[in-house]
């Protein structure tokens, strides 16, 4: 058995070593280096003076070595094959790509080129538009325009050059991506021919070098079998005792198993016999209550048909109850009348009751919006000095970090000799924080919403002429006309019915009254306002018959409608949206809302009661500073088409134009969007400092607090210490100096002293003892 481990482990230690057959090239490598360098020391222990053994290899390592080493030739030849068809496909496309920077470049600067005369040609055509604008002759400006109508063609002519050039050069390239392609296949073709050349050849080489191996190994196996053999007979032998043994054990083990099942099946007997004889009972028990509910139910027939005879009876006594009772019914009636009395009195008194409460709810509404209002201006100003106080801590902060930085690398530089390595995470601003980003974008685009919403606040040049004045009121008059044509839907029920005696002007004039109140429009400037809506959708009906021949039949008239248009700027909308949206816009504003409820109750509002209702709503006149603003700019309002026919509009897009003007309405009075009253309630300020998150707050001055690592405050710490110590010992050094110092001017003075004292006569000796005492002082 201990033979058997250790044959094992080597063969393990074997497989474990460098393959020369591995798909890996640096293994094959390291394999080959191996072999090598096992030869040398071969060779060496052979020359040497000492004999040692030889450990021949095996006849299957021998026949793998030498089948790694064909198969190696082989596989480099093969890929030196195909690696041949790459380089020639490589150096093609290198040359391809230089060819292709060469005609971009050309094509780019052609493309410049004309370009900057183009520009120079539109700025010269477009320097003598205010001089023909300016000319008051016709002929001389049919003139004009016939130049600068020449002047475009040659514009046109050289752009059409050079699309077709560009055209050309296109083409080119998809002939030679054609022959490219074609060359791509013929590369593809020789590399697949010499592909499969080269699996075919290995497929032989690899079989054949298969059918060597498989020789080799099953001569060693041969040989090897008959020295295991004889090692597995012992352990064969073990295994049938150790068989024998088990069985014994379970045959044990199958006869306990019996006895128990034997005492299971007897306990489950009992049970079942047990069950069975409560079940017998309990169905004995249910016949008699079977029996119980027959008896009940007999009981119940007699009872009923007793019940029935009593209901007869007393049928005949409800007929005379009856009436007695028709008797008391016109007594009641009186009362009720009464009744009716008191309760009229009461809905006059409640329609008091609701009045009031209406002007408190709006006075309530004032308040709110005042408040509103107030909230803003602190909401501003306590953003901006949430920004203040942010720029301000931020620069503090960043300048402790440059000092802390600046001392940082002169410590590191000066002091440590060592080279300074910046901080591994560097410092956040405001911009790179997602939530400020978000924020800032958020109140950008409303800020971009707004302002084009505001654009349709542009006023129009006043008509001063009687003749554009007269067109005017006329395309206002089909206007208005239409809408009271198509919003029937605003009208109730009731006014239709009472409308039918009047004549058509009067009809008109009552729905538009209607129509305007339930918009909310009270002034002139309003219903100027309206037609701004209008005037994009409007049409020439005179050219549009005209050029509706040019049209076949089969097309839908809105395509040649959208192509007759007059105006050049406007656009149309592409869908028709349902009348009924136009009712729930006119429903979302809570003025208009009120107007129909009280004309609903009333019948029909004075214009007083109006007035009053809308009182909180700002008035036009807040916008005067949008026309007075500008007033050199304005442009033309137009109301005819370029031939000086008058403009209409087509019906389908009457109640389109309506519904933009409910939806903008308030936009264009408030100057911004009116909100329900819960829509105020609950929205958010729409501020930076209260969209910022806690987490980018947190990691902005995390990164200040964290910046230096743990390593660095430590080394910044112990040269504290060392520092500390270096200042001891230098104040140590200084006291020394001053000690010496003065025991010098001491030293100087006695030196002086004792001159004096030795120049005096009669004192010899005295001095040199007085030296001596003091120096030992």
């Amino acid at each position: 058995m201990a033979e058997w481990k250790k044959w094992s482990q080597d063969d393990f230690d074997e497989m474990e070593e460098p393959s020369v057959i591995s798909m890996d090239p640096n293994e094959r490598k390291l394999a080959r280096r191996l072999r090598i360098q096992r030869r040398l020391e071969a060779l060496k222990k052979q020359e040497g003076p000492e004999e040692e053994e030889v450990v021949e290899k095996t006849s299957t390592e021998r026949q793998i070595l030498a089948s790694a080493e064909l198969l190696e030739k082989l596989i480099l030849e093969g890929n030196e094959v195909i690696s041949n068809v790459r380089v020639a496909n490589d150096a093609r496309e290198v040359q391809r790509r230089k060819e292709e920077k060469e005609i971009r470049s050309k094509l780019l600067s052609r493309l410049e080129e004309e370009s900057e005369e183009s520009l120079q040609k539109y700025k010269q055509i477009s320097s003598k538009w205010p001089g023909i604008l300016g000319s008051n002759d016709p002929l001389d400006i049919h003139s004009e325009m016939e130049a600068q109508n020449a002047d475009c063609l040659k514009v046109f002519e050289s752009k059409n050059c050079v699309i077709a050039e560009l055209k050309q050069e296109l083409e080119n390239a998809d002939v030679k991506f054609f022959e490219d392609q074609e060359k791509q296949n013929d590369d593809i073709n020789l590399l697949i021919e010499r592909i499969d050349n080269q699996v075919n050849t290995m497929a032989k080489v690899y079989h054949r070098e298969l059918i060597l191996i498989q020789n080799a190994i099953d001569t060693e196996r041969k040989v090897l079998l008959k020295v295991v053999s004889k090692k597995w007979d012992g352990l064969f032998r073990q295994r049938n005792e150790e068989e024998i043994n088990g069985i014994e054990e379970r045959k044990e083990i199958m006869q306990e198993y019996e006895k128990e099942m034997k005492r299971v099946v007897i306990e489950h007997q009992e049970e079942t016999r047990a069950q069975k004889i409560w079940l017998e009972t309990q169905y004995e028990k249910l016949q008699q209550d079977v029996e119980h509910i027959k008896f009940l139910c007999m009981m119940n027939i007699e009872k009923l048909d007793y019940s029935y005879a009593v209901l007869k009876r007393r049928e005949d006594e409800n007929t005379i109850i009856k009436g007695q009772q028709k008797r008391r019914i016109n007594k009641l009636q009186d009362v009720i009348n009464g009744l009716k009395k008191n309760y009229a009195e009461l809905e006059e008194n409640t329609k008091m009751d609701i009045q009031k409460l209406t002007e408190q709810v709006m006075k309530a509404h004032k308040n709110i919006l005042e408040l509103e209002r107030k909230s803003d201006h602190f909401t501003r100003i306590n953003e901006k000095q949430y920004l203040q106080i942010w720029d301000m801590n931020a620069k503090k902060a960043e300048g402790l970090v440059e000092k802390i930085l600046t001392v940082d690398r002169i410590i590191h530089e000066q002091a440590l000799g060592l080279e300074w390595e910046p901080p591994d995470e560097p410092l956040l601003t405001k911009e790179d924080l997602q939530s400020y980003r978000s924020a800032t974008s958020a109140i950008e685009q409303k800020k971009a919403e707004t302002k084009e919403t505001m654009k349709v606040c542009e006023p129009f040049k006043v008509a001063t002429t009687l003749q554009d004045l007269k067109m005017e009121r006329q395309l206002l008059n089909r206007i208005v006309t239409q809408i009271s044509d198509k919003s029937g839907f605003l009208i109730e029920e009731k006014l239709r019915g009472l409308l039918g005696a009047y004549t058509c002007n009067d009809k008109t004039i009552i729905t538009l009254g209607n129509v305007f109140r339930a918009l909310d429009m009270k002034s002139e400037e309003e219903v100027d306002l309206l037609l701004n809506f209008f005037l994009p959708y409007a049409y020439c009906p005179t050219c549009h018959n005209k050029e509706e021949v040019t049209f076949n039949d089969d097309e839908p008239s809105d395509k040649a409608f959208e192509l007759t248009m007059c105006l050049n700027e406007d656009t149309c909308p592409d869908t028709f949206e349902d009348n009924r949206e136009l009712s729930e816009d006119s429903e979302d504003n809570p003025e208009s809302r009120g107007s129909n409820e009280s004309s609903t109750i009333s019948g029909e509002a004075t214009s007083q009661e109006f007035h009053s209702s809308s009182s909180a709503v700002p008035r036009m006149e807040e916008f005067e500073f949008i026309k007075d603003a500008g007033t050199n700019e304005l442009r033309q309002r137009e109301v005819s088409c370029k031939k000086g026919h008058l403009l209409d509009i087509h019906p389908a897009y009457v109640m389109k134009a309506l519904k933009e003007f409910v939806a903008k309405y308030h936009v264009i009075r408030r100057g911004e969007a009116t909100p329900s009253f819960q829509t105020r309630l609950t929205q958010e300020k729409l501020t930076v400092s209260r969209n910022l998150t806690v987490e980018d707050v947190t990691e902005f001055w995390r990164r200040y607090r964290d910046i230096f690592s743990t390593k660095k405050e430590k080394l910044w710490d112990g040269l504290l210490i060392g520092l500390h110590k270096y200042h001891e010992i230098l104040k140590e050094r200084h006291r020394l100096n001053l000690e010496t110092k003065r025991l010098r001017r001491q030293n100087a003075e006695l030196r002086r002293l004792l001159e004096i004292y030795m120049l005096k006569p009669g004192h010899g000796l005295a001095p040199i003892e007085t030296r001596s005492t003091i120096s030992l002082d």
